[in-house]
């Protein structure tokens, strides 16, 4: 009796502490997506733009926007597009003569360096005046220098944002003065930054906070300084010291526009803040809303390790030849996130069908990664190297070798039993006389 009262407190002891579990378990993460969500609320109630992002460069997720998709002008932010194409397209050592059409056709009022017709200067002094000085004047000389002239590289500009996957943006000029059908979105404006910090020239560029350009023959040499004013300690509302460079833009249409990167201990997050005024007490929205959306995603996102490079293999079987060919993805994945990360699907591109070829260590092709982070679908293209190949016994076709010989034996069989049957029934079989009988018949 004892025991079987015993039993049923058990009973009733796990059952209230399994209730008590899930209350506390499911209690607890709503807590914890309830402050994430009051973060990020309490975030955008405090911004001064109204289109603000943040990606993490390494994988390209989003952890953070605020009318990411929402068209907006880019102003100047336009250049970080020229420059690249500059860079891809231009040795920089070369030297252009600086066109009547590139000086006279920038539009009045915009931001320049000061360049004059026949003047004689390298690209990647261009690309000082183009990303410091925001020069107006070095975006149609670069232009000319890339495509032979200004309408030419415009289409080349076009081309350049649907490959990288800027689909809501569209350029009619080299350097972003305003025009109604010269537009992007932050989302877009954060792509193409993570693209062109692939690129070591443009990041020396945009990390420099001043710089003299010797004298040309038109010229003295010229001093730019940048006008990120996070590099500078006088602006102490404005300074930030984790960035490590971006580019700046305005127009009164587009207002104050940034893009720029920064990083603290091992993350590294791309910021745009869009449509912002320039003058609250004294300093800019743009610069203000940068320092929010940087401290935010340092101290609220974890880096953590999504793909192994040692543990995430594909396998492929050539049949013909009895041969294992295993790949492995050539770098390890990070991303920034906060539980809220999944990956959708996974690509294998390799770059050709002869497997037999490749050395071990070599790139076979491509690994492209879909990813699913707060806000959007992300794509990351990730290369495949080839780790091991070795001989490998095909059980799948040995075993229809195997299957084909018994069946063979088995018709064999049955064809040899058939005849032996058919053999039998064509035998007649001769019965002994009955002597009796006989005997019997001629006795009446």
């Amino acid at each position: 009796m004892t025991f079987k009262c015993f039993e049923r407190n058990i009973k009733k002891v796990i059952f209230f502490s399994f209730i008590i579990f899930i209350y506390f378990y499911f209690f607890n993460a709503s807590i914890n997506a309830n402050s994430i969500n009051t973060k990020e609320e309490e975030l955008k109630s405090s911004l001064y733009c109204n289109n603000d992002i943040i990606m993490d460069l390494e994988s390209g997720n989003i952890i953070f926007e605020k009318n990411a998709h929402n068209k907006v002008y880019p102003a100047s932010t336009t250049k970080v597009l020229t420059a690249l194409l500059a860079i891809e397209n231009l040795n920089l050592d070369d030297t252009v003569v600086v066109s009547k059409n590139a000086v006279y056709s920038t539009p009045i009022g915009s931001s320049i360096m000061y360049l004059k017709p026949e003047e004689v200067i390298s690209i990647k002094n261009l690309l000082y005046g183009l990303l410091l000085q925001s020069g107006n004047d070095a975006a149609n000389a670069l232009a000319e220098a890339v495509s032979g002239n200004i309408p030419d590289f415009i289409n080349l500009m076009n081309l350049k944002l649907k490959e990288i996957g800027c689909n809501d943006t569209h350029f009619t000029n080299a350097h972003g003065f305003h025009d109604s059908n010269h537009y992007t979105t932050v989302f877009d404006m954060a792509k193409l930054f993570r693209y062109a910090v692939q690129n070591e020239t443009f990041k020396e560029i945009i990390a420099t906070k001043e710089i003299t350009i010797p004298k040309t023959n038109k010229t003295e040499e010229r001093t730019y300084k940048n006008t990120n004013k996070m590099f500078n300690p006088k602006y102490t509302k404005m300074y930030y010291e984790y960035v490590i460079g971006g580019k700046t833009g305005y127009t009164e249409e587009a207002r104050g526009t940034f893009v720029g990167y920064g990083k603290k201990d091992d993350k590294t997050v791309i910021v745009c803040a869009f449509d912002g005024s320039q003058n609250i007490s004294g300093n800019e929205g743009r610069f203000l809303d940068s320092i929010q959306l940087f401290e935010y995603a340092f101290n609220n996102f974890n880096k953590y390790k999504l793909l192994d490079k040692n543990n995430f293999t594909f396998c492929i079987n050539d049949e013909n030849y009895n041969k294992k060919y295993t790949f492995s993805i050539k770098d390890d994945m990070y991303a920034l996130y906060n539980n809220d990360f999944h990956f959708s699907r996974y690509t294998l591109n390799l770059t050709q069908n002869d497997l037999e070829s490749y050395n071990l260590n070599d790139k076979v092709g491509t690994l492209t990664v879909s990813t699913n982070g707060n806000s959007v679908d992300v794509t990351n293209t990730l290369d495949l190297i080839l780790v091991s190949k070795e001989n490998y016994f095909n059980a799948s076709s040995n075993i229809k070798l195997y299957i084909n010989i018994i069946l063979c034996i088995l018709c064999i069989v049955i064809i040899l039993f058939t005849f032996k049957n058919c053999f039998k029934k064509s035998k007649k079989k001769i019965r002994k006389p009955n002597t009796k009988m006989q005997r019997r018949n001629y006795n009446i």
